[in-house]
């Protein structure tokens, strides 16, 4: 605390513990991601909020998702689900079309090698 002129003091503020705000949005992520998976057959509606506030809390900390981004559409958040989804094989490329909105997630594969 600093004392001011005429008694006013002045809080200095406090120095964030940035590791650990990143562990717990990571745990809150993998949370609410696993809650969607389970829940996408009876509350749709309620998956893709979850997917949303996961993706929100990943972009706030700056957390990277890796491989959990494969399980939901990049573009309308809903999760991936039996009948909602198409899978095609083209040139090399895994091709996942979004039902839902119709956007069209593109994977490179890599071929084996011999």
């Amino acid at each position: 605390m600093l004392k001011l002129a005429f008694g006013i003091f002045l809080l200095m503020p406090l120095k964030r513990e940035k590791d650990l705000e990143r562990k717990i949005a990571k745990e809150r992520i993998e949370f609410l991601l696993n809650k969607a998976q389970e829940i996408k057959k009876e509350n749709y509606e309620l998956a893709r909020r979850y997917v949303e506030l996961a993706v929100k809390i990943a972009k706030k900390y700056r957390i990277r998702l890796g491989k959990l981004k494969v399980f939901f559409c990049k573009k309308c958040l809903y999760p991936y689900s039996e009948g909602k989804f198409r899978v095609r094989i083209h040139k090399s490329r895994v091709i996942v079309t979004c039902l839902n909105c119709g956007y069209e997630r593109r994977v490179p594969v890599k071929p084996k090698k011999s």
